[in-house]
């Protein structure tokens, strides 16, 4: 049985109970059926045999015979072919009248002769069923009863075989069609029990290696034992799985504990290896430090004799050989200054200061330094701003000022001739946020991809492909990495021989109020102008300026355009005239004035040299003003606007405004710093008042009211903080803006100080038109500069910035020359008291004279010499140990001795007297 396959058991267990099942039905519903027939047969039997006594018993009782006779035949007739004979007998057995004479008459006798028939009797024989009934006297029968005889009926049995057949045959059918639809049931259940367990070995059988060996079981029909014997094979193979990658669990455990026990040493080396590496770092920067120290040291000397020996009584080539020996120096000196930036990069230690500035001002500016370097090479030198670009902005103007001089200055260098483009357009980020973005284009030497590659990492050091040295590429470095410390990009196009586009994007934000003192525009509005200038690029900045101003420009690139602009005999209001200049083309912008004056107002020149010898002489050739290209569009505007003012005394006027009729405090414990806030103010209230630290503030606070009050945050006796919360609790003045006032800030210290009551934030250095922002939004009065001019004797040393010192006092050059009087004056003794308290280790008294001396150099246009007390006063505030800040005092030494050294010789008296 247990050979059988899985198919054929199913249908055997499907088919066999089935086929019992019916045929005990069917043996059961014959027997039933048969007895049915039987128990019929009888009971027509009984229902003849017993009318029929009845009916012949008076017949028997009168032996009229013949009737019984007839009697008989009727019944038989009516009953055939059921009854096979009817006969009446005696008591004694003899037979009276039979309705069918047939050779087994006797079989219808009583069995037993000797005894009388009381009742009906049923006798069954295999093919006959007699029944025989007795013959009762009828008026006998109640109590003295005489049997007369009896009738015995005999009935063929054939209905009951045939009922016994049919009902056989159609068990016999019945059981065929049960057989059928179990037979189908069991096919169809096996085939849905068996394909599962098929799929199930087909896959084992894929994998044969799972399957025993033995060939005899494999050829096993039944498939549960296969499926069987399969599935303790998988079992055994995946308990042999599991027990290899246990092994190799284990194995890798171990192997990984072994990492880990590398990974841990190998973290001790990095840390050592950090730690190595940030004193070595530490060591390579004192190293630059005292490098730079013993580098700058004789060179201050070299620049300063240098300077000197210029003013002496030369020779051409002894001058042509000082000339010589300066630029080299200075070349070496900056080299030495972007070597500590870059240190100070490396370290994050470069600190940004943002302040609002006039954008154009500033490019400008940046543009006449490196206007000399164009000019010594015949290069056409042009900015072209977008003229959607908003002018007010807020950046570090010395770091933008950096980055703009390196990628121009290199630019100039690296090119022999043609053009170098500077372009800047804005793209607006949100309502306060904006993006500048700077190109520089030249026509020079261009890049190669190699070069291009490793421009920014210093790694460019060599030649060209057509020998021109290309430098270390350390200013470019620098760049790079102010520019991304003002969340910017830097990058540059080129290829070699068709020049180079750098190109850098800084993120800013739009100041609210106008930085730069107003333009005399107003008086320029809808004036005619003949523009003359060859150069394409030169051309299209002045075009956009002078078109933003409101002028009807008639624009020349040629002499053929500008013949034909003066031959439609129209009048101008002026002209101005763009020429490169050389020695032998004075007659030829001689006679270019002559030709162009009878046709215009005045005539104004734009050359391309910064000598005002050259300027003079070119002016005598009949033009009314001569400025250096690129033009300073400030300067433009003036000269421009210079003749309607002068006969437009109302328009002059305009640009006066009065002062603002209010009362103000100055609080400052340097008397640099309050010297200058009190004139600046003085120039735009009408009363100022001082104060040398908080104490006296309050004190005069308490007897008199205020409009606004500047107050200075670090000061003895009582700082500003204290002096603040002392005033808006207990004076006059309690609802007096106070701003605050500091020479440095570090991050956070805005906030910090207007959550503590003050009104506003100044840093310094302050100048007159941050003032007059401040007054305009707390008070709502207009006020403005008035200019000066004048042409002071002004020390000659690199670290001072006369622009940036006339800036700072407001345009005033007496104020600026005393300002920086009174901190050279000073600096010996300041400087002196700084080296004593860092000999001491003393950083409490460091951070005072460190602030107050940078407190001093924030109005005295010494930028140099700020940044490093501004750095100094920074890492000392952030708690920095003292030998972090070795590299800045070296440095500090050298600025100072270098200072002290231009302005040794300087008589103070003349300087202070020329500016009166």
């Amino acid at each position: 049985m247990t050979t059988i396959a899985l198919q054929h058991r199913i249908l055997l267990l499907t088919i066999a109970p089935a086929l019992a099942i019916s045929i005990l039905l069917g043996w059961y519903f014959s027997q039933a059926r048969t007895q049915d027939v039987q128990s019929y047969l009888e009971q027509q039997a009984s229902n003849i045999a017993e009318p029929l006594a009845l009916a012949s018993q008076q017949a028997m009782a009168d032996q009229n015979y013949p009737l019984v006779n007839r009697l008989l035949d009727l019944s038989h007739r009516k009953n055939s072919p059921l009854v096979k004979s009817i006969a009446v007998f005696t008591p004694d057995h003899r037979l009276i009248t039979t309705s069918n004479h047939h050779p087994t008459i006797e079989l219808l006798q009583h069995q037993t002769p000797t005894s009388a028939m009381q009742h009906t009797e049923l006798q069954r024989l295999r093919d006959w069923l007699i029944i025989r009934t007795p013959i009762w006297q009828e008026s006998a029968a109640t109590d003295n009863s005489e049997l007369l005889g009896y009738l015995s009926v005999q009935l063929q049995r054939d209905s009951i075989k045939m009922a016994r057949q049919s009902s056989w045959l159609s068990s016999a059918g019945a059981v065929l069609i049960a057989l059928l639809f179990s037979a189908i049931a069991g096919w169809l259940a096996s085939r849905y029990i068996s394909r599962p367990i098929e799929a199930m070995l087909s896959l084992l059988q894929q994998h044969k290696h799972l399957l025993p060996d033995d060939t005899a079981a494999l050829k096993n029909p039944n498939e549960l034992q296969r499926l069987q014997q399969g599935l303790q094979a998988l079992l055994h193979y995946c308990q042999g799985l599991q027990d290899e990658m246990q092994q190799q669990v284990e194995q890798v455990t171990a192997d990984l504990e072994q990492s880990m026990e590398q990974l841990e040493v190998q973290s001790i080396e990095l840390e050592l290896g950090r730690r190595k590496a940030i004193e070595e770092n530490r060591q390579k920067t004192e190293f630059l430090a005292k490098m730079s120290h013993e580098l700058r040291t004789p060179l201050n000397g070299v620049l300063g004799f240098t300077r000197q020996l210029l003013k002496t009584q030369l020779s051409a080539s002894q001058f042509d050989y000082l000339q010589t020996i300066q630029k080299s120096a200075n070349s070496l000196l900056t080299l030495v200054n972007d070597v500590l930036d870059f240190a100070r990069l490396e370290e994050g230690r470069m600190p940004l200061n943002p302040q609002p500035m006039s954008l154009r001002e500033l490019l400008d500016d940046a543009l006449e330094l490196l206007a000399a370097q164009a000019f010594e090479k015949q290069l056409e030198l042009a900015l072209i701003i977008d003229p959607s670009c908003p002018d007010d902005v807020v950046v570090d103007t010395t770091r933008l000022t950096q980055i703009l001089m390196n990628i121009a200055g290199n630019a100039i260098k690296f090119t022999e001739r043609g053009s170098v483009v500077i372009r800047v357009r804005a793209s607006i980020l949100s309502q306060q946020q904006l993006s500048l973005h700077f190109s520089v284009q030249d026509t020079g030497i261009g890049l190669s991809e190699a070069q291009q590659q490793g421009l920014f990492h210093g790694s460019s050091h060599g030649q060209s492909s057509d020998g021109h040295n290309i430098g270390a590429g350390l200013g470019l470095m620098i760049s790079q990495k102010l520019v991304h410390a003002m969340a910017g990009t830097i990058g540059v196009d080129s290829q070699p021989d068709q020049g180079a586009n750098f190109w850098f994007t800084l993120e800013c934000k739009r100041h609210p109020s106008t930085v730069s003192e107003p333009l005399p525009l107003t008086v320029l509005d809808g004036k005619s102008v003949l523009f003359f200038e060859p150069q394409q690029y030169s051309r299209e900045a002045s075009l956009n300026l002078l078109h933003s101003w409101g002028l009807n420009v008639t624009p020349c690139a040629t002499q053929a355009q500008l013949q034909q602009a003066l031959a439609r005999d129209q009048s101008y209001d002026m002209a101005l005239l763009g020429r490169t200049l050389s020695l032998h083309q004075l007659n030829q912008i001689q006679e270019l004035v002559q030709r162009v004056k009878p046709h215009v107002g005045k005539c104004y020149l734009l050359v391309n040299t910064l000598s005002p010898h050259m300027r003079e002489a070119i002016q005598l050739s009949g033009a009314d003003a001569c400025l250096s290209k690129p033009v300073h569009h400030r300067k433009l505007a003036m000269v421009l606007a210079q003749p309607y003012l002068q006969s437009d005394q109302t328009s002059a006027q305009e640009l006066v405004s009065p002062k603002a009729n209010l009362r103000v405090l100055v609080v400052d414990d340097n008397d640099a710093n309050l010297k200058l806030i009190h004139t600046l103010l003085a120039e735009l209230v009408t009363s100022v008042d001082s104060a040398v630290n908080g104490a006296e503030a309050w004190h005069k606070t308490t007897q008199h009211l205020y409009d606004m009050i500047f107050m200075d945050i670090n000061m003895p006796v009582m700082d500003g903080v204290a002096a603040c919360k002392k005033i808006q609790l207990s004076s006059l003045n309690e609802q007096t803006p106070i701003i605050a006032v500091t020479a440095h800030a570090v991050e956070g210290e805005r906030e910090r100080l207007l959550k503590l009551g003050f009104a506003d934030f100044l840093s310094k250095p302050l100048d007159e038109h941050m003032l007059q922002l401040t007054l305009q939004e707390h008070q709502q009065h207009s006020v403005s500069n008035q200019d000066q001019s004048s042409t002071p004797i002004v020390p000659i040393s690199s670290y001072i910035d006369w622009s940036l010192s006339l800036q700072r006092a407001g345009g005033k050059a007496g104020l600026a020359l005393d300002m920086l009087h009174m901190l050279c004056t000073s600096l010996p003794e300041s400087y002196h008291l700084i080296q004593q308290a860092w000999q001491q280790q003393d950083a409490e008294t460091l951070l005072q004279h460190v602030h107050k001396l940078h407190g001093a150099t924030c109005y005295s246009g010494v930028p140099q010499l700020k940044q490093l007390t501004e750095q100094l006063e920074t890492q000392l505030k952030k708690g920095e140990p003292l030998s972090q800040l070795e590299p800045e005092m070296l440095e500090l030494s050298d600025v100072v001795e270098g200072l002290l050294l231009d302005v040794a010789d300087v008589d103070w008296h003349t300087v202070l007297a020329s500016a009166n």
